[in-house]
């Protein structure tokens, strides 16, 4: 659908046809009234009537549209059926340029809109051989109505038959699998596009979860896949641990595995950690002494290698070839964020130079100024009024509240690590859920932990009853009580 303009034109035809049959019929019922009322007081019903008018023509202007718009979604099915996929094409067309024309305003549009999309969609899902016009129907439609299905399911089964991945196959995938916790068939087909794409971010995380808690782990071929996918990026969470778990507990007594459990077990802290978690943990760690459990975790994170009494008297080696690399990387992706950035901007340069002298641009422009000189009327329209009723007064403001210090003593704590950047990255996505999210620092003898919280609460009692209600709705793992101060900003 096309949006340019569809407001502004829709204002600017509405407004005059507002003005139009109002002033004539202000002309055919006002005069009777004018000696009862007076001059000065004629300018109130007057407006009366141009609200009216207004308000009529949209709901005028609506009716014509879903009547068009019906006849011709009737008609496209109708080719649909007899096989005759370009006039249904034509029809659907014919419907898009309705639903984008001055009929509809962007309160009407919505339910216009999403019966034009689902029709669209499932017409290009039938199409053999889909191209990428049809995939950005598909994927406009399931970015706002991922609860379908049949159509999420068609669209998956593409992706992963090769089909083009676009910047939106993401969002999409995301909304998807938070639409279809339940359905595993949805679930298998998102972990196999994530894990094909080597995603570890919150959404596919999610999806790894769901995958995780509900599936046969023991002969799950994804398990091994989101397994090696933990291990290469070095996850030590209660996510990786159940993961590492279930390959150990499955026969795969692979040092990789075992190393992951122990990191786990030193990393994450015991409040985070379910029981049955911790007891799988040191039943597959029983034969496995805590001095080599140690070398094990420092072995898999060299990060988080704490000091021991066999330690070098010359403190821990710097990994300077890890740092090398990780230099030459970022100073490759620079150069081609460089590269990428020049290019986007020479194209952005060339677009706009052929926007402006298109024929679309010409059009906008033309009903931008209808409707600004439409606008001009209606506020010369008040001003008259204003000055004819003698002005209001405005009240004065009231006063911003005081601001109340927070004494609630408890909060949340729902995370913690050992990098910075990952604190930062779960609390925005917690925010981004609508909670009120923070994080703080907090140093100990050998390592500094982020804190992610949660709000302050007044009891402990009702911080609990708010974590069991953000574990029950999935939104965090585990959490524990503890005592609130403000954050410092770190």
């Amino acid at each position: 659908m096309n949006w340019d303009g569809t407001l502004v034109k829709h204002v600017a035809v509405r407004l005059w046809t507002a003005l139009w049959g109002g002033s004539v019929v202000a002309l055919l019922v006002l005069p009777p009234f004018a000696a009862s009322l007076g001059p000065a007081w004629m300018v109130v019903p007057g407006l009366g009537l141009l609200i009216a008018a207004y308000w009529l023509t949209g709901l005028l202007f609506a009716a014509m549209g879903r009547r068009r718009l019906a006849r011709l979604l009737d008609e496209a099915t109708v080719w649909e059926r007899a096989g005759m996929s370009r006039e249904a094409r034509q029809a659907l067309d014919m419907a898009a340029a309705t639903v984008d024309s001055f009929l509809f305003s962007p309160l009407s549009r919505q339910a216009p809109v999403r019966r034009l999309l689902s029709q669209m969609a499932h017409h290009q899902l039938a199409k053999a051989t889909p191209d990428s016009a049809s995939n950005a129907i598909i994927e406009a439609y399931l970015r706002d109505f991922p609860q379908d299905r049949d159509a999420a399911v068609k669209w998956l089964e593409s992706l992963l038959a090769g089909g083009e991945v676009t910047r939106n196959a993401h969002d999409i995938a995301a909304r998807i699998g938070s639409a279809h916790t339940d359905d595993d068939d949805i679930q298998r087909m998102l972990t196999r596009f994530f894990l094909a794409e080597g995603r570890c971010d919150f959404a596919a995380l999610q999806t790894y979860r769901l995958w995780v808690e509900n599936a046969d782990s023991s002969a799950d071929t994804l398990m091994d896949g989101i397994g090696d996918l933990f291990l290469a990026q070095q996850r030590a969470d209660s996510l990786a641990l159940d993961v590492y778990l279930n390959r150990v507990e499955g026969g795969q007594r692979d040092g990789r595995w075992l190393s992951g459990i122990a990191a786990c077990l030193q990393v994450v802290p015991p409040g985070l950690l379910s029981h049955r978690l911790r007891e799988r943990a040191d039943t597959a760690l029983a034969d496995i002494d805590p001095v080599r459990r140690e070398r094990m975790a420092a072995a898999f994170l060299p990060d988080t290698a704490v000091d021991t009494p066999g330690a070098s008297a010359a403190g821990p080696r710097i990994p300077w070839s890890r740092i090398q690399v990780t230099a030459e990387r970022a100073a490759a992706g620079l150069g081609r964020a460089a590269t990428h950035w020049r290019a986007g901007a020479a194209a952005l340069s060339e677009r706009l130079r052929g926007a402006l002298r298109s024929r679309r641009f010409k059009s906008v422009f033309k009903w931008v100024s209808a409707g600004v000189f439409a606008v001009g009327v209606g506020w010369l329209v008040l001003s008259t009024a204003s000055h004819m009723t003698g002005g209001l007064t405005t009240p004065e403001p009231a006063p911003a509240p005081a601001t109340v210090p927070v004494t609630d003593p408890f909060t949340l704590q729902v995370a913690a690590y050992l990098q910075e950047t990952d604190a930062r990255r779960y609390t925005d996505q917690l925010i981004d859920q609508g909670l009120d999210a923070y994080w703080t620092r907090a140093s100990g003898a050998n390592t500094t932990w982020y804190q992610v919280r949660v709000s302050h609460f007044k009891t402990k009692a009702a911080a609990r009853a708010y974590g069991e209600d953000l574990k029950n709705r999935q939104i965090i793992d585990d959490y524990y009580v503890a005592n609130y101060s403000r954050p410092d900003n770190p």
